[in-house]
């Protein structure tokens, strides 16, 4: 209810007075239904996480502008099937504009999305959001002081992330330096940035996107990190204790890179491809320890004296692995999308994501109807592949989703 309050507060104090007033509310609603998988090695686990149960999110935004200062603010109501409902109220977003002519800043909290990438991105390193998600709720920014200098060809930028802060839990969260450049070539779009933190020292990486024809874009992005970290299934010989299933090993150094095109025809469909590599995502051999571990914690479940308690705790504890942003080091993503150029509002797509270290598999078909107001979205993804492979361990067979959008 607070946060309603702050809503009206702001649309009559802030966004009151001479400034001109720019409110925008939407209304998200969001169904998954999960399948579990039932002969997964995890599964005396599974009743302590979220996989294969069904879920469901009501999210309220508002986005709003005042002179200087933007807000967007949401406020999200989630219930997920065996628990109680819960809610939550989120500044995603809170930030003043200054500045004039070639220099301009900005001061708060503000979404920091880069590169240009679609599947993965190494150069997000500021943000750092999840790609690939399912109607995923809006982002959250990240407290930053920007100042850049601009021009039509050209932009230079710094920007001041966390300030105050050292190294946290989360790395999103930790204090930073960094420095962007952009410039555009003919045709062609250049990007450098650098950036230096507690945790990875100094990382440092380019990117272009490039229009050699007015059908076809090609992309790439590179990043190098002066150090890195990797969460892989623990080394040591204790397989009940959950706080000690996973363990992250800091790398000496770790490289990231991307390439990929988009060929788009005037039907209104289109074609991505996309390949990465991440050396600081688990490989093959990290998953299939991953499993044999499984395998060895239900074993001990037959073990008399051994608490269940206990084995299903590790177990649950060892799945925040399937969590991470990247489950492969190498990857490939082809993409197929179809829009109706008959301004009916209808368009479609076709997603097969797979992982070239262990031959594990998604794929998600989803169709979508938008108009001024509203859009409907609908979809199913399905995981799969070899026994041992990421996505073939994941202990959910796939979901169907639906989603709908509502604008005033």
């Amino acid at each position: 209810m607070r946060f309603w309050f702050l809503l009206l507060f702001l649309s009559g104090t802030v966004f009151g007075g001479e400034n001109p007033v720019d409110l925008n509310y939407k209304i998200h609603a969001v169904g998954e239904n999960r399948e579990a998988r039932d002969d997964s090695v995890f599964a005396l686990g599974l009743p302590l996480t979220s996989f294969g149960k069904d879920r469901g999110r009501l999210e309220g935004e508002v986005r709003g502008r005042a002179g200087p200062f933007s807000l967007q603010a949401t406020g999200t109501v989630s219930e997920q099937e065996g628990s109680q409902p819960s809610s939550r109220a989120l500044v995603n977003q809170a930030y003043f504009d200054f500045g004039e002519g070639a220099i301009r800043g900005s001061a708060g909290k503000k979404i920091l999305s880069y590169d240009v990438g679609y599947g993965f991105r190494p150069l997000d390193f500021l943000q750092r959001e999840a790609r690939l998600l399912v109607l995923p709720p809006a982002l959250e920014g990240v407290n930053s002081v920007a100042l850049e200098r601009f021009s039509a060809e050209r932009a230079v930028g710094l920007i001041v992330a966390n300030p105050g802060n050292g190294r946290e839990p989360d790395p999103k969260d930790d204090g930073s330096a960094a420095a962007r450049y952009y410039q555009r070539a003919g045709s062609t779009d250049l990007h450098a940035t650098a950036r230096y933190s507690e945790r990875f020292r100094l990382e440092a990486g380019a990117a272009f996107s490039a229009v050699p024809h007015e059908s076809l874009e090609l992309h790439g992005s590179a990043l190098y990190q002066q150090r890195s970290e990797r969460t892989v299934p623990t080394t040591s010989g204790n397989l009940l204790d959950p706080a000690n299933a996973l363990q992250t090993d800091t790398l000496k150094s770790a490289a990231k890179a991307l390439a990929g095109f988009t060929w788009t025809l005037e039907s209104g469909w289109s074609l991505l491809g996309e390949a990465w590599y991440d050396e600081s995502a688990p490989g093959a051999n990290d998953w299939q320890r991953l499993a044999a571990q499984a395998r060895a914690r239900n074993a001990l479940a037959l073990v008399p004296g051994v608490p269940a308690a206990a084995v299903a705790g590790s177990l649950a504890a060892s799945t925040r692995m399937f969590q991470l942003p990247s489950l492969s080091r190498r990857a490939a993503l082809a993409r197929i999308a179809w829009t109706d150029q008959g301004a009916h509002g209808w368009s479609a797509s076709l997603d097969a994501l797979r992982s070239l270290d262990d031959g594990g598999y998604t794929v998600t078909a989803a169709i979508a109807w938008e108009s001024d107001k509203l859009r409907l979205d609908a979809g199913v993804r399905t995981f799969g592949g070899r026994p041992e492979s990421a996505f073939g361990l994941l202990p959910e067979r796939g979901l169907v989703f639906v989603g709908a959008t509502f604008s005033f």
